[in-house]
Protein backbone atom coordinates (compact mmCIF):
# COMPACT_ATOMS: atom_id res chain seq x y z
CA UNK A 1 0.00 0.00 0.00
CA UNK A 2 1.35 3.05 -0.62
CA UNK A 3 0.51 6.76 0.45
CA UNK A 4 -0.95 7.95 -2.10
CA UNK A 5 -3.59 5.21 -1.47
CA UNK A 6 -3.97 6.17 2.12
CA UNK A 7 -4.90 9.46 0.61
CA UNK A 8 -7.36 8.75 -1.41
CA UNK A 9 -10.02 8.22 0.55
CA UNK A 10 -10.29 11.46 1.95
CA UNK A 11 -10.91 13.05 -1.04
CA UNK A 12 -14.61 13.28 -0.39
CA UNK A 13 -13.45 15.10 2.85
CA UNK A 14 -11.28 17.42 1.01
CA UNK A 15 -13.98 18.41 -1.25
CA UNK A 16 -15.90 19.51 1.30
CA UNK A 17 -13.58 20.91 3.29
CA UNK A 18 -12.20 23.27 0.93
CA UNK A 19 -15.84 24.32 -0.72
CA UNK A 20 -16.88 25.60 3.19
CA UNK A 21 -13.69 27.69 3.51
CA UNK A 22 -14.60 31.12 4.47
CA UNK A 23 -12.23 33.43 1.98
CA UNK A 24 -10.51 32.08 -0.66
CA UNK A 25 -7.43 33.50 0.68
CA UNK A 26 -5.84 33.39 -2.88
CA UNK A 27 -7.91 35.34 -4.48
CA UNK A 28 -6.59 38.49 -3.50
CA UNK A 29 -3.02 39.72 -2.50
CA UNK A 30 -2.61 39.55 1.04
CA UNK A 31 -2.21 42.84 3.06
CA UNK A 32 0.46 42.95 5.26
CA UNK A 33 0.03 44.05 9.31
CA UNK A 34 -2.27 44.25 12.01
CA UNK A 35 -2.98 42.12 14.84
CA UNK A 36 -4.76 39.04 14.72
CA UNK A 37 -6.68 38.40 18.31
CA UNK A 38 -8.12 34.59 19.06
CA UNK A 39 -10.33 33.10 21.65
CA UNK A 40 -9.77 29.67 22.85
CA UNK A 41 -11.23 27.33 25.30
CA UNK A 42 -7.74 27.24 27.39
CA UNK A 43 -4.18 27.90 27.52
CA UNK A 44 -2.08 24.92 26.89
CA UNK A 45 -0.35 22.90 29.52
CA UNK A 46 3.71 23.16 28.11
CA UNK A 47 4.89 24.70 24.93
CA UNK A 48 7.48 22.01 24.52
CA UNK A 49 5.92 19.47 21.83
CA UNK A 50 7.58 16.38 23.11
CA UNK A 51 5.39 16.64 25.52
CA UNK A 52 2.25 17.68 24.37
CA UNK A 53 -0.39 15.89 25.97
CA UNK A 54 -3.69 18.31 25.99
CA UNK A 55 -6.24 19.07 23.91
CA UNK A 56 -5.47 22.67 24.00
CA UNK A 57 -1.91 22.84 22.82
CA UNK A 58 -3.06 22.75 19.17
CA UNK A 59 -4.19 26.29 19.19
CA UNK A 60 -0.15 27.29 19.02
CA UNK A 61 1.25 24.07 18.26
CA UNK A 62 1.50 25.11 14.05
CA UNK A 63 2.01 29.07 15.06
CA UNK A 64 5.06 28.38 17.27
CA UNK A 65 6.85 25.30 15.09
CA UNK A 66 6.80 24.02 11.87
CA UNK A 67 6.45 20.47 10.96
CA UNK A 68 8.98 18.53 9.41
CA UNK A 69 6.90 17.65 6.53
CA UNK A 70 3.63 19.33 5.35
CA UNK A 71 -0.33 18.10 5.67
CA UNK A 72 -2.68 20.00 3.21
CA UNK A 73 -6.56 20.62 3.99
CA UNK A 74 -7.58 17.63 2.33
CA UNK A 75 -5.06 15.67 4.04
CA UNK A 76 -2.13 15.24 1.67
CA UNK A 77 1.40 14.52 2.61
CA UNK A 78 4.04 17.12 1.14
CA UNK A 79 7.32 18.54 1.40
CA UNK A 80 7.92 21.35 3.95
CA UNK A 81 10.95 22.03 5.78
CA UNK A 82 12.11 18.63 4.43
CA UNK A 83 11.16 16.87 1.59
CA UNK A 84 11.53 12.61 1.77
CA UNK A 85 11.77 9.69 -0.19
CA UNK A 86 10.68 6.03 0.70
CA UNK A 87 13.39 3.68 0.00
CA UNK A 88 11.69 0.46 0.71
CA UNK A 89 9.68 -0.57 3.84
CA UNK A 90 11.81 0.24 5.93
CA UNK A 91 13.86 3.54 5.56
CA UNK A 92 13.01 6.80 4.89
CA UNK A 93 15.32 9.41 3.61
CA UNK A 94 14.79 13.38 4.84
CA UNK A 95 17.01 16.46 2.81
CA UNK A 96 15.90 19.88 4.66
CA UNK A 97 15.66 23.05 3.07
CA UNK A 98 19.10 24.90 2.83
CA UNK A 99 18.96 28.73 4.96
CA UNK A 100 16.51 27.27 8.10
CA UNK A 101 17.21 28.32 11.04
CA UNK A 102 14.84 28.09 14.25
CA UNK A 103 13.93 31.37 16.16
CA UNK A 104 17.30 31.98 18.26
CA UNK A 105 19.23 31.29 15.38
CA UNK A 106 20.22 28.28 15.57
CA UNK A 107 20.76 26.38 12.24
CA UNK A 108 17.59 23.38 11.12
CA UNK A 109 20.00 21.04 9.85
CA UNK A 110 19.83 17.20 9.85
CA UNK A 111 22.01 17.10 13.28
CA UNK A 112 19.25 19.35 15.14
CA UNK A 113 16.39 17.08 13.26
CA UNK A 114 18.30 14.12 14.90
CA UNK A 115 18.97 15.59 18.38
CA UNK A 116 14.95 15.69 18.33
CA UNK A 117 13.99 12.62 17.55
CA UNK A 118 16.63 10.80 19.42
CA UNK A 119 15.55 12.94 22.16
CA UNK A 120 11.57 11.91 21.51
CA UNK A 121 12.61 8.27 21.03
CA UNK A 122 14.97 8.14 24.63
CA UNK A 123 12.96 6.01 27.47
CA UNK A 124 14.54 8.90 29.94
CA UNK A 125 12.78 11.81 28.26
CA UNK A 126 9.10 10.35 29.04
CA UNK A 127 7.81 11.92 25.47
CA UNK A 128 4.23 10.53 24.04
CA UNK A 129 5.88 11.11 20.81
CA UNK A 130 8.09 7.83 21.77
CA UNK A 131 4.47 6.02 20.86
CA UNK A 132 4.10 8.50 17.55
CA UNK A 133 7.14 7.68 16.27
CA UNK A 134 6.58 3.78 15.63
CA UNK A 135 9.24 1.53 15.59
CA UNK A 136 11.72 3.21 14.73
CA UNK A 137 15.74 1.34 14.64
CA UNK A 138 17.75 4.15 14.01
CA UNK A 139 18.46 7.98 12.83
CA UNK A 140 21.43 8.43 10.63
CA UNK A 141 22.93 11.80 9.68
CA UNK A 142 23.89 11.37 6.09
CA UNK A 143 24.79 14.93 5.55
CA UNK A 144 24.60 18.61 6.90
CA UNK A 145 21.14 18.29 5.29
CA UNK A 146 20.40 15.17 4.83
CA UNK A 147 19.19 12.33 7.79
CA UNK A 148 17.96 8.45 7.20
CA UNK A 149 15.59 6.80 9.64
CA UNK A 150 15.24 3.29 9.70
CA UNK A 151 12.36 1.35 10.88
CA UNK A 152 12.60 -2.20 12.66
CA UNK A 153 9.44 -2.95 10.67
CA UNK A 154 6.96 -1.19 8.25
CA UNK A 155 5.38 1.55 9.52
CA UNK A 156 3.16 2.86 6.55
CA UNK A 157 2.09 6.39 8.33
CA UNK A 158 5.40 7.77 9.16
CA UNK A 159 5.12 10.85 6.72
CA UNK A 160 1.40 11.77 8.01
CA UNK A 161 3.42 11.56 11.66
CA UNK A 162 6.29 14.26 10.64
CA UNK A 163 3.30 16.36 9.95
CA UNK A 164 1.81 16.46 13.62
CA UNK A 165 3.25 16.36 17.09
CA UNK A 166 6.21 14.75 16.77
CA UNK A 167 7.80 16.58 13.57
CA UNK A 168 7.59 19.71 15.68
CA UNK A 169 11.34 20.09 16.27
CA UNK A 170 12.45 22.54 18.94
CA UNK A 171 15.96 24.48 18.72
CA UNK A 172 18.16 22.32 20.30
CA UNK A 173 20.50 25.17 22.23
CA UNK A 174 17.48 26.95 22.60
CA UNK A 175 16.46 23.52 24.69
CA UNK A 176 19.84 23.30 26.09
CA UNK A 177 19.97 26.74 27.52
CA UNK A 178 16.47 27.04 28.84
CA UNK A 179 15.98 23.70 30.85
CA UNK A 180 12.81 23.21 32.82
CA UNK A 181 11.82 26.52 31.43
CA UNK A 182 11.94 25.27 27.81
CA UNK A 183 8.44 24.65 28.39
CA UNK A 184 7.28 28.29 28.90
CA UNK A 185 9.65 29.76 26.61
CA UNK A 186 9.08 27.44 23.38
CA UNK A 187 11.75 28.27 20.73
CA UNK A 188 10.62 26.71 17.33
CA UNK A 189 10.81 27.20 13.03
CA UNK A 190 7.40 28.33 12.84
CA UNK A 191 6.25 31.49 11.60
CA UNK A 192 5.27 33.07 15.04
CA UNK A 193 7.66 33.29 18.01
CA UNK A 194 6.88 33.75 21.45
CA UNK A 195 6.77 37.21 22.98
CA UNK A 196 5.33 36.66 26.28
CA UNK A 197 2.80 34.55 27.92
CA UNK A 198 0.42 35.21 31.11
CA UNK A 199 -1.28 32.33 32.11
CA UNK A 200 -4.82 32.43 32.14
CA UNK A 201 -4.06 36.55 30.62
CA UNK A 202 -3.08 36.01 27.33
CA UNK A 203 -0.36 35.02 24.75
CA UNK A 204 1.55 37.09 22.82
CA UNK A 205 3.47 36.43 19.39
CA UNK A 206 5.17 38.53 16.45
CA UNK A 207 6.21 37.33 13.18
CA UNK A 208 9.40 35.27 12.72
CA UNK A 209 11.47 37.52 9.90
CA UNK A 210 13.15 34.69 9.45
CA UNK A 211 10.71 32.07 8.92
CA UNK A 212 11.80 29.63 5.81
CA UNK A 213 8.56 30.85 3.95
CA UNK A 214 8.86 34.43 4.12
CA UNK A 215 7.55 36.56 7.16
CA UNK A 216 3.53 36.38 7.39
CA UNK A 217 1.47 38.81 6.57
CA UNK A 218 0.28 39.35 10.41
CA UNK A 219 2.30 41.52 12.46
CA UNK A 220 1.13 39.88 15.64
CA UNK A 221 -0.95 37.19 16.83
CA UNK A 222 -2.48 37.36 20.66
CA UNK A 223 -4.23 34.04 21.77
CA UNK A 224 -7.02 35.07 24.74
CA UNK A 225 -8.00 32.07 27.05
CA UNK A 226 -11.78 32.61 27.41
CA UNK A 227 -13.42 29.34 29.04
CA UNK A 228 -17.07 31.24 28.84
CA UNK A 229 -18.50 30.29 25.16
CA UNK A 230 -21.11 33.50 25.76
CA UNK A 231 -17.96 35.31 25.94
CA UNK A 232 -16.07 34.71 23.00
CA UNK A 233 -18.84 34.63 20.87
CA UNK A 234 -19.54 37.95 22.08
CA UNK A 235 -16.12 39.04 21.31
CA UNK A 236 -16.26 37.70 17.90
CA UNK A 237 -19.59 39.48 16.86
CA UNK A 238 -18.45 42.65 18.73
CA UNK A 239 -14.71 42.51 16.18
CA UNK A 240 -12.91 42.24 19.51
CA UNK A 241 -12.07 39.01 18.33
CA UNK A 242 -11.03 38.02 15.29
CA UNK A 243 -10.92 34.65 15.34
CA UNK A 244 -12.48 31.51 17.99
CA UNK A 245 -11.70 28.02 18.37
CA UNK A 246 -15.11 26.83 18.67
CA UNK A 247 -18.47 28.35 18.02
CA UNK A 248 -20.91 27.19 20.06
CA UNK A 249 -23.52 24.67 18.45
CA UNK A 250 -26.64 26.00 19.78
CA UNK A 251 -25.21 29.55 18.37
CA UNK A 252 -24.37 28.24 14.77
CA UNK A 253 -27.40 29.08 13.10
CA UNK A 254 -27.65 32.69 14.41
CA UNK A 255 -24.11 33.08 13.90
CA UNK A 256 -24.22 32.60 10.03
CA UNK A 257 -27.09 35.46 9.95
CA UNK A 258 -24.18 37.71 11.02
CA UNK A 259 -22.97 39.82 8.03
CA UNK A 260 -19.75 39.96 9.80
CA UNK A 261 -18.64 36.97 10.41
CA UNK A 262 -17.60 33.29 8.51
CA UNK A 263 -17.74 30.13 9.77
CA UNK A 264 -15.87 27.16 8.81
CA UNK A 265 -17.72 23.73 9.32
CA UNK A 266 -15.73 21.08 8.37
CA UNK A 267 -16.50 17.56 9.20
CA UNK A 268 -14.00 16.55 12.24
CA UNK A 269 -11.01 13.74 12.36
CA UNK A 270 -11.52 13.70 16.17
CA UNK A 271 -14.10 12.36 18.67
CA UNK A 272 -15.59 13.94 21.94
CA UNK A 273 -15.52 10.80 24.46
CA UNK A 274 -15.37 9.58 28.18
CA UNK A 275 -12.63 8.07 29.37
CA UNK A 276 -14.28 5.45 32.11
CA UNK A 277 -11.78 4.77 34.38
CA UNK A 278 -11.17 0.80 34.39
CA UNK A 279 -9.00 0.51 37.33
CA UNK A 280 -10.82 1.65 40.50
CA UNK A 281 -14.80 0.75 41.29
CA UNK A 282 -17.15 0.84 40.32
CA UNK A 283 -16.21 0.79 36.34
CA UNK A 284 -13.25 -1.83 37.22
CA UNK A 285 -16.48 -3.94 36.87
CA UNK A 286 -17.18 -4.48 32.88
CA UNK A 287 -20.96 -5.06 33.90
CA UNK A 288 -21.00 -2.09 35.24
CA UNK A 289 -19.02 -0.16 32.49
CA UNK A 290 -22.01 -1.74 29.84
CA UNK A 291 -24.45 -0.55 31.79
CA UNK A 292 -23.45 3.11 31.61
CA UNK A 293 -23.15 2.47 28.01
CA UNK A 294 -26.38 1.61 27.91
CA UNK A 295 -28.19 4.25 29.89
CA UNK A 296 -26.67 6.78 27.29
CA UNK A 297 -28.77 8.43 23.87
CA UNK A 298 -26.35 9.56 21.87
CA UNK A 299 -29.16 10.85 19.09
CA UNK A 300 -30.42 13.13 22.39
CA UNK A 301 -26.76 14.28 23.24
CA UNK A 302 -26.20 14.95 19.54
CA UNK A 303 -29.38 17.18 19.26
CA UNK A 304 -29.67 18.87 22.73
CA UNK A 305 -26.43 19.31 23.19
CA UNK A 306 -24.54 19.70 19.78
CA UNK A 307 -27.77 21.11 18.10
CA UNK A 308 -27.49 18.43 15.39
CA UNK A 309 -24.36 19.43 14.16
CA UNK A 310 -21.76 16.89 13.57
CA UNK A 311 -23.11 12.79 14.07
CA UNK A 312 -23.16 10.79 17.64
CA UNK A 313 -19.85 8.63 18.09
CA UNK A 314 -19.69 4.49 18.94
CA UNK A 315 -15.85 4.04 18.22
CA UNK A 316 -12.76 5.75 17.88
CA UNK A 317 -12.93 6.28 14.25
CA UNK A 318 -14.85 9.40 12.15
CA UNK A 319 -16.58 9.39 9.28
CA UNK A 320 -14.09 10.80 7.17
CA UNK A 321 -12.14 8.07 7.33
CA UNK A 322 -13.93 6.42 4.87
CA UNK A 323 -11.76 3.27 4.44
CA UNK A 324 -12.03 2.20 7.74
CA UNK A 325 -15.26 3.62 9.25
CA UNK A 326 -17.92 1.30 9.38
CA UNK A 327 -21.55 3.05 9.32
CA UNK A 328 -23.07 0.16 10.44
CA UNK A 329 -21.68 0.24 13.83
CA UNK A 330 -24.09 1.49 16.21
CA UNK A 331 -23.61 -0.39 19.39
CA UNK A 332 -25.79 0.07 23.09
CA UNK A 333 -29.03 1.20 21.73
CA UNK A 334 -30.57 2.60 24.91
CA UNK A 335 -31.86 0.05 26.92
CA UNK A 336 -32.93 1.01 30.56
CA UNK A 337 -33.79 -2.81 31.50
CA UNK A 338 -30.58 -3.87 30.26
CA UNK A 339 -28.90 -1.58 32.43
CA UNK A 340 -30.24 -1.83 35.12
CA UNK A 341 -29.86 -5.38 34.88
CA UNK A 342 -26.09 -5.71 34.47
CA UNK A 343 -26.04 -3.33 37.47
CA UNK A 344 -27.63 -5.73 39.81
CA UNK A 345 -25.43 -8.48 38.12
CA UNK A 346 -22.59 -6.73 39.32
CA UNK A 347 -23.67 -6.66 43.18
CA UNK A 348 -25.46 -2.76 42.65
CA UNK A 349 -29.52 -3.64 42.55
CA UNK A 350 -29.84 -0.18 44.26
CA UNK A 351 -27.22 1.34 42.21
CA UNK A 352 -23.51 2.73 42.52
CA UNK A 353 -22.42 6.48 42.63
CA UNK A 354 -20.36 7.57 40.38
CA UNK A 355 -18.53 11.68 39.39
CA UNK A 356 -18.71 12.74 35.93
CA UNK A 357 -15.27 15.51 35.06
CA UNK A 358 -15.60 18.11 33.06
CA UNK A 359 -14.04 21.56 32.02
CA UNK A 360 -16.28 24.31 33.30
CA UNK A 361 -17.95 25.29 30.09
CA UNK A 362 -21.67 25.54 29.29
CA UNK A 363 -21.60 22.40 26.33
CA UNK A 364 -20.01 19.97 28.63
CA UNK A 365 -22.20 20.62 31.90
CA UNK A 366 -24.87 20.29 29.55
CA UNK A 367 -23.32 16.89 28.17
CA UNK A 368 -22.74 16.24 31.59
CA UNK A 369 -26.23 16.73 32.92
CA UNK A 370 -27.85 14.60 30.34
CA UNK A 371 -25.61 11.50 30.99
CA UNK A 372 -26.74 12.32 34.80
CA UNK A 373 -30.08 12.16 34.52
CA UNK A 374 -30.09 8.87 31.52
CA UNK A 375 -27.76 7.11 34.00
CA UNK A 376 -29.95 8.41 37.32
CA UNK A 377 -32.73 6.41 35.50
CA UNK A 378 -31.14 3.75 35.17
CA UNK A 379 -29.75 3.81 38.57
CA UNK A 380 -26.86 5.17 38.86
CA UNK A 381 -26.36 8.27 41.56
CA UNK A 382 -24.53 10.83 40.01
CA UNK A 383 -22.65 13.70 40.68
CA UNK A 384 -20.65 16.09 38.17
CA UNK A 385 -16.83 17.06 38.57
CA UNK A 386 -15.90 20.61 37.54
CA UNK A 387 -12.13 21.20 36.57
CA UNK A 388 -10.15 24.16 35.04
CA UNK A 389 -9.29 23.16 31.75
CA UNK A 390 -6.11 23.34 32.36
CA UNK A 391 -6.32 21.06 34.87
CA UNK A 392 -7.99 18.09 32.83
CA UNK A 393 -4.92 16.16 31.46
CA UNK A 394 -3.05 16.22 34.73
CA UNK A 395 -6.52 14.31 35.92
CA UNK A 396 -6.52 11.97 33.42
CA UNK A 397 -3.16 11.46 33.74
CA UNK A 398 -3.32 10.66 37.40
CA UNK A 399 -6.40 8.14 36.76
CA UNK A 400 -8.44 10.79 39.38
CA UNK A 401 -11.67 10.43 37.68
CA UNK A 402 -14.75 8.01 37.46
CA UNK A 403 -15.33 9.37 34.09
CA UNK A 404 -13.62 12.23 32.45
CA UNK A 405 -14.18 14.16 29.61
CA UNK A 406 -11.54 13.09 26.35
CA UNK A 407 -11.99 14.94 23.77
CA UNK A 408 -9.10 14.46 20.88
CA UNK A 409 -8.54 16.66 17.88
CA UNK A 410 -8.03 13.61 15.80
CA UNK A 411 -5.50 12.19 13.17
CA UNK A 412 -5.97 11.13 9.50
CA UNK A 413 -5.09 7.16 9.99
CA UNK A 414 -7.33 5.32 12.55
CA UNK A 415 -4.02 4.47 13.88
CA UNK A 416 -3.56 8.06 14.99
CA UNK A 417 -7.21 7.76 17.08
CA UNK A 418 -6.50 4.00 18.63
CA UNK A 419 -2.96 2.69 19.07
CA UNK A 420 -2.21 5.59 22.47
CA UNK A 421 -5.60 5.12 23.75
CA UNK A 422 -6.03 1.38 23.91
CA UNK A 423 -2.37 -0.32 24.03
CA UNK A 424 -1.39 -1.40 27.37
CA UNK A 425 0.79 1.80 28.31
CA UNK A 426 -0.22 3.70 25.57
CA UNK A 427 0.04 7.63 26.53
CA UNK A 428 -3.75 8.59 26.19
CA UNK A 429 -4.72 4.83 27.55
CA UNK A 430 -6.08 7.22 30.76
CA UNK A 431 -9.19 4.86 31.16
CA UNK A 432 -6.26 2.20 32.33
CA UNK A 433 -7.96 -0.34 29.09
CA UNK A 434 -6.17 -3.27 29.15
CA UNK A 435 -6.63 -6.31 26.30
CA UNK A 436 -4.47 -8.79 25.08
CA UNK A 437 -6.54 -9.35 21.62
CA UNK A 438 -6.55 -5.58 21.11
CA UNK A 439 -3.37 -5.05 22.00
CA UNK A 440 -2.17 -7.76 19.15
CA UNK A 441 -4.42 -5.66 16.81
CA UNK A 442 -3.37 -1.97 16.73
CA UNK A 443 0.75 -4.04 17.05
CA UNK A 444 -0.08 -5.66 13.75
CA UNK A 445 -2.31 -2.97 12.01
CA UNK A 446 0.62 -0.90 12.23
CA UNK A 447 3.02 -2.58 10.31
CA UNK A 448 0.79 -4.13 8.15
CA UNK A 449 1.08 -2.29 4.23
CA UNK A 450 -2.35 -4.03 3.17
CA UNK A 451 -5.23 -1.26 3.71
CA UNK A 452 -8.27 -3.68 3.29
CA UNK A 453 -6.27 -5.90 5.81
CA UNK A 454 -5.54 -2.99 8.08
CA UNK A 455 -9.24 -1.81 8.36
CA UNK A 456 -10.36 -5.05 9.09
CA UNK A 457 -8.32 -5.28 11.93
CA UNK A 458 -9.47 -1.88 12.98
CA UNK A 459 -12.90 -2.79 12.75
CA UNK A 460 -12.30 -5.58 15.23
CA UNK A 461 -10.22 -4.06 18.09
CA UNK A 462 -13.42 -1.37 17.87
CA UNK A 463 -15.67 -3.88 17.98
CA UNK A 464 -13.59 -5.96 21.36
CA UNK A 465 -12.98 -2.25 23.08
CA UNK A 466 -17.19 -1.83 22.28
CA UNK A 467 -18.04 -5.22 24.16
CA UNK A 468 -15.59 -4.38 26.60
CA UNK A 469 -17.05 -1.42 27.28
CA UNK A 470 -13.73 0.54 27.86
CA UNK A 471 -14.60 4.11 26.78
CA UNK A 472 -17.58 5.91 26.47
CA UNK A 473 -17.74 7.87 23.04
CA UNK A 474 -20.58 10.45 22.05
CA UNK A 475 -20.10 12.59 19.07
CA UNK A 476 -17.71 13.09 16.50
CA UNK A 477 -17.76 16.85 16.19
CA UNK A 478 -17.88 18.97 12.92
CA UNK A 479 -15.19 21.71 13.07
CA UNK A 480 -16.84 25.05 13.71
CA UNK A 481 -14.46 27.79 13.91
CA UNK A 482 -15.55 31.48 13.88
CA UNK A 483 -13.58 34.62 12.21
CA UNK A 484 -14.68 38.14 10.72
CA UNK A 485 -14.79 38.12 7.45
CA UNK A 486 -11.95 40.43 7.16
CA UNK A 487 -9.69 37.76 7.68
CA UNK A 488 -8.34 35.08 4.87
CA UNK A 489 -6.88 32.13 6.04
CA UNK A 490 -7.71 28.05 6.07
CA UNK A 491 -8.88 26.05 8.74
CA UNK A 492 -8.36 22.32 8.77
CA UNK A 493 -10.35 19.19 9.68
CA UNK A 494 -8.03 18.60 12.97
CA UNK A 495 -8.94 22.30 14.12
CA UNK A 496 -5.37 23.71 14.75
CA UNK A 497 -4.67 26.81 13.34
CA UNK A 498 -2.01 27.18 10.68
CA UNK A 499 -2.07 31.14 10.30
CA UNK A 500 1.61 31.19 8.57
CA UNK A 501 -0.31 32.82 5.28
CA UNK A 502 -3.35 34.55 6.97
CA UNK A 503 -3.98 38.47 6.80
CA UNK A 504 -6.61 40.93 7.62
CA UNK A 505 -8.10 43.26 4.97
CA UNK A 506 -8.16 46.50 6.13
Amino acid sequence: MTLTTIRSSFLGLAALSLSLLPVAASAQTPEKGGTLNIGVVSDPVTLDPAFFASYFELYEQYLIYEPLLTMTPDLKVVPGIASYKQVDDLTYTFEIKPGVTFQDGTAYDAAAAKFNLDRMLDQKTGSPRRSDLGPIASVEVTGPLAFTVKFSQPYAQFPLVMTNRAGLFVSPTALQKLGPDFATKGVGAGPFKLDSWTKNGQMVLSAFDGYYKGRAPLDKVIIRPIPDETLRTAGLKSGDLQLVDIVPPQSLAQIKTDPSVNVADIPGLGFNAFSINNTKPPFNDMKVRQALLYSVDKDVVNKVAYFNTGSPAFGPVPPPITWAFDPNFKPYKRDVAKARQLLAEAGHPDGVPFAITVVASPLQLRIAQIIQAQAQEAGFKVSVRQVDATSLISVLQKKDFDISWSPWTGRPDPDGNMYNWFTKGGPNNFSGYSNDDVDSLMKKARVSADQTERAAMYRQAQQIISDDAGMLFLHFDSTLQGSTKKLHWTPYPDTAFRLGDAWLQK
